[in-house]
């Protein structure tokens, strides 16, 4: 299947050497900036008039990089695997004295022969570095050295420079920071942007790191709870690896099913057909490996009538009619109200089967 990362992107019309096998359709992506960007941009004046802005030109160069990211998701849900004459416009909208920057990527999908069966070399980047490159990896090389020395503070200056330059050698010792500064924070606002700030962060390291990390610190973490704030990172980042959660869900450890159940509901960046064996997999292993509470029959008060009765792990007795536990408020599953329960899991598990079955021009 055609990776997203391999889709090529080109502002001429035509791929040299290779022939254009179908033309999908135009496509086209839009990213706003929004008053923050203006602000940012207001306060380097000084320094675009002493040649040029660094950070102005790292946020342009941010979004244009979203937008024709954005622009390849557009063509791979397509079936396309190169866009061509693509064309990247910069408009400022203005209204009530408020100020946005849209960059708008526009393209043409189309579907052209594998460069392999032409035998095409892509030719190597050039081993130049640049003065602008240099300071980067100087200042990449001291926070990795403070991190190492246990010294890494997380100012917003260290966010902006982590995100916008993928510092992903510190992205373990990044995670671990912020999780163990967030309870500290007393405002709400204030918490929600670290959460941010990591997300973003997380967003911009290589995959092959960043779900590691993601699995490893809280679905195997047996001190993160399923209803924690981070736990949304895996939902928030479409960190779903297949792999990891079918051997979480044959497990022995009831706390990592409970918590690769969850995981198993969240949407992906995207679909195949190959979806449908995987998600039955995963009806098959909830079925057999999530049994509900022990039940047994008891007679009610003043009554001789004996009634079933489920009983929950925290030893309190409940009618089968009682969804939650009076005491502690688990479900017959035990699950609490919030969280994703085996029969709601097999529900959405089922739709999404019969979605992706609807859809037979999904490949």
């Amino acid at each position: 299947m055609q990776s997203l990362k391999n889709i090529l992107v080109t502002t001429t019309e035509n791929i040299e050497g290779l022939e254009i096998l179908q033309y999908v359709k135009p496509i086209s992506a839009h990213i706003v900036a929004g008053t923050g960007f203006f602000s940012d941009f207001a306060a380097s004046f000084s320094d675009i008039f002493g040649g040029r802005s660094q950070s102005y030109q790292k946020q342009l160069s941010s979004i244009y990089n979203e937008a024709i990211e954005a622009l390849k998701k557009s063509a791979y849900e397509n079936g396309a695997n190169c866009i061509v004459g693509l064309r990247v416009d910069l408009d400022e909208i203005s209204g009530k004295g408020k100020s946005m920057f849209m960059i708008t990527a526009l393209g043409t999908a189309v579907i052209i022969e594998s460069p392999k069966k032409k035998n095409i070399q892509v030719r190597e980047n050039s081993t130049a570095m640049s003065v602008e490159k240099m300071i980067e990896q100087r200042q990449r090389f001291s926070l990795i050295k403070k991190t190492q020395n246990n010294n890494l503070v997380l100012d917003d200056a260290t966010w902006e420079f982590i995100t916008e330059n993928n510092v992903y050698e510190i992205a373990k010792e990044v995670y671990l920071r912020a999780v163990s500064i967030y309870p500290q924070i007393t405002y709400e606002e204030s918490k929600e942007s670290l959460y941010q700030k990591l997300l973003n962060y997380l967003f911009t390291i290589p995959e092959e790191i960043r779900i590691p990390l993601l699995y490893e610190q809280l679905i195997e973490n047996d001190t993160v709870f399923i209803n924690g704030k981070f736990f949304n990172l895996i939902k928030d980042l479409r960190a779903i690896d297949h792999v990891r959660l079918e051997s979480y869900l044959n497990g022995d450890d009831s706390e990592i099913r409970a918590k690769a159940l969850q995981v198993i509901t969240y949407d992906k960046e995207f679909y195949s057909q190959e979806d449908i064996k995987t998600y039955q997999r995963y009806i098959d292993l909830v079925q057999k490996n999530f049994s509900k509470y022990e039940t047994i029959m008891q007679k009610k008060m003043l009554s001789s009538k004996e009634v079933e009765m489920w009983k929950c792990t925290c030893g309190e007795k409940n009618e089968l009619q009682v969804k939650l536990c009076q005491n502690c408020g688990r479900d017959i599953y035990g699950f609490l109200a919030k969280e994703i329960n085996p029969e709601v899991a097999i529900e959405i598990l089922t739709e999404t089967i019969e979605i992706l079955k609807h859809n037979t021009h999904i490949v």
